[in-house]
């Protein structure tokens, strides 16, 4: 005991921290899920959750349990997105129950299947021998075409670039993060990984997004349960006698998608050679170098759902300066949930910047900030519950943002003791925030 507080009073003098540092952090609680999702259920018609989530001093962890298994959902936003995609594998499972889908669904996609082998025994060859002007995909850069190449080999032989060493990794999304899918064969992954080249002739990305686009679900989705249903229908669909669109128009109704779902037309619409072609463009108009967009869109954390809408919310920005200043804390996160963590503090940036006052500049510190013309600085945190950590400790007492009048916008709550604290360091905060 005396020299934990000998060790307090240490920093205390030695690095300028306010005395309020040696106030005893808490440990994360768990909370009533009615009063962190007072408008969800706890049980519905495919799903259950248990009556209290757990916390971890930034993020909610809630444990969904359903006919197709046990799915976690991690910081805010996710937890409607896991129930939609349950809802979505319920329809799938009605759909494929039908006589339509029966009759239609009569013919073997293996014959289809083969055709992309290709793909895995002689990707640049498969790339370099198709017609420019068989689909819109082909009308990317050769810059993008030697890409796409280079991603295909990378895949097959368990090269993909995972991050660089960074702040990011220290973002909250790092305990239970759940990888992306990873059953799909060394061929198939090519051929996504390619710009999905023979996928696109076929036609089965189209029919793909169309079929996630009707259910409202990411079709780029981290949900390992749904990537393979998704793959599973759509290619009973297109081996069939039916069309995508007939198909489609035999599914139940669309599902409603959360704002936080990372997923917009252009995702749904656009085959994801061309959606790679203007992430690649867009990023180098404002600045990041081709070296760091080349990562971003071979990252293993990010979806290309996730690049989209990283690359969408720096383009809503394009007149606050120092973009490139964001990538290395981007590309340095280790897991899906940290990326996006990034991705929708930047989509809370630019709300700010939409519907409060412009920004300036960004920074990074920790996490991604920016400064208002006024010289304000404002963070914005997607986080569910933050409790007193040694972690918010020293991000809010840190010396880059004593000197200047400093906002904390958080998309869930705070503990009454970490507000006190933090308020006390010169801070105003805005909680359940409806930049989020």
């Amino acid at each position: 005991m005396i020299y934990k507080t000998s060790f307090r009073i240490f920093l205390v003098l030695n690095l300028g921290l306010s005395s309020a540092f040696a106030a005893d952090y808490q440990s994360p609680p768990s909370i009533p899920f009615d009063k962190v999702f007072p408008d969800v259920a706890i049980k519905g018609e495919h799903y259950s959750v248990a009556p209290s989530v757990d916390t971890d001093g930034f993020l909610t962890r809630t444990v969904i349990k359903s006919e197709f298994g046990e799915f976690i959902a991690l910081g805010p936003g996710m937890l409607e997105i896991r129930l939609n995609e349950i809802d979505a594998l319920a329809k799938l499972k009605t759909f494929e129950a039908s006589d339509e889908f029966q009759r239609g669904a009569k013919e073997s996609a293996q014959q289809k299947m083969s055709s992309l082998k290709q793909i895995y025994d002689k990707p640049k060859e498969a790339v370099a021998g198709i017609s420019e002007g068989v689909s819109r995909f082909f009308k990317r850069s050769y810059r993008a075409t030697k890409t796409g190449v280079q991603t295909v080999n990378d895949v097959i032989h368990d090269k993909t670039p995972g991050s660089i060493e960074g702040a990011g990794a220290n973002l909250p999304g790092s305990a239970h993060s759940q990888a992306l899918p990873d059953s799909e064969s060394k061929y198939k992954k090519a051929a996504k990984a390619s710009g999905s080249t023979a996928v696109n002739i076929l036609g089965f990305d189209d029919s793909r997004r169309k079929l996630a686009k009707r259910l409202g679900v990411d079709p780029y989705t981290t949900n390992p349960v749904l990537d393979e249903k998704l793959d599973e229908v759509t290619w009973s669909i297109f081996a069939g006698d039916f069309g995508i669109d007939l198909a489609t128009s035999l599914i139940p109704g669309s599902i409603v998608i959360t704002t936080s779902g990372l997923v917009t037309n252009w995702v749904w619409d656009t085959p994801p050679g061309d959606l790679r072609v203007k992430i690649e463009q867009t990023l180098l108009r404002l600045g990041v170098s081709q070296e760091d967009i080349d990562r971003l869109l071979r990252h293993r954390s990010y979806p290309l759902s996730y690049q989209a809408a990283l690359t969408a919310a720096m383009e809503a920005m394009d007149t606050v300066e120092r973009h490139e200043d964001i990538m290395p804390l981007a590309l340095s996160v280790v897991t899906v949930d940290q990326a996006r963590f990034v991705v929708n503090s930047l989509r809370m940036l630019q709300r700010y910047h939409e519907t409060v006052q412009p920004l300036k500049e960004f920074g990074v510190q920790g996490t991604v900030f920016a400064a208002t013309k006024n010289d304000t600085l404002v963070v914005a945190a997607p986080v569910d519950y933050v409790s007193w950590t040694e972690m918010l400790d020293r991000f809010s007492a840190n010396d880059r943002f004593s000197s200047k009048p400093r906002e904390l916008h958080i998309a869930g709550m705070m503990s009454e003791t970490a507000a006190d604290i933090v308020r006390q360091r010169g801070w105003v905060i805005h909680q359940d925030s409806n930049l989020f």
